[in-house]
């Protein structure tokens, strides 16, 4: 029984509508114990063009949009003020170089835990959404 329930819960919070965005594959990893930040991962489309404005969690003092480069021969990890968010387009962020970071989380994540988020989107008519997002905590080690 409760596996049927982890199963139905899964589904439903693997992918969340808001009006014109679509948030899905939410997830984060494990943390490491004495572990302060730690980075999250989903996919984000809009149905028409718009920005990634902000994100927030109660778990963390703060959450930034971050994107990684490399130039002359380092990574660098610079704090983004927004992510453009093209219509009609997937945008994915962890796996891409762009990527968002839970800063001074209140306590570590475990696996099975959830990360409740609140994603911000801004659209070129000045109007907002705001998405309520569940992300899933996986283990710190990936099972092959």
């Amino acid at each position: 029984m409760r596996l049927t329930i982890a199963i139905i819960m899964m589904f439903c919070a693997s992918q969340v509508w808001a009006g014109n965005v679509v948030v899905s594959n939410a997830s984060a990893r494990a943390t490491a114990p004495g572990q302060e930040n730690a980075a999250i991962q989903f996919t984000i489309a809009s149905k028409k063009k718009a920005r990634l404005v902000a994100i927030t969690s109660p778990i963390a003092s703060a959450v930034e949009i971050h994107s990684m480069s490399h130039e002359d021969g380092m990574m660098k990890m610079r704090a983004l003020e927004f992510l453009a968010l093209p219509a009609g387009k997937k945008v994915r962020l962890g796996k891409s170089g762009n990527h968002v970071m839970l800063l001074d989380i209140k306590k570590p994540l475990k696996a099975g835990d959830i990360v409740p988020l609140t994603i911000s989107v801004a659209f070129d008519d000045k109007s907002k959404e705001q998405i309520q997002v569940n992300a899933e905590v996986k283990s710190l080690t990936r099972r092959h």
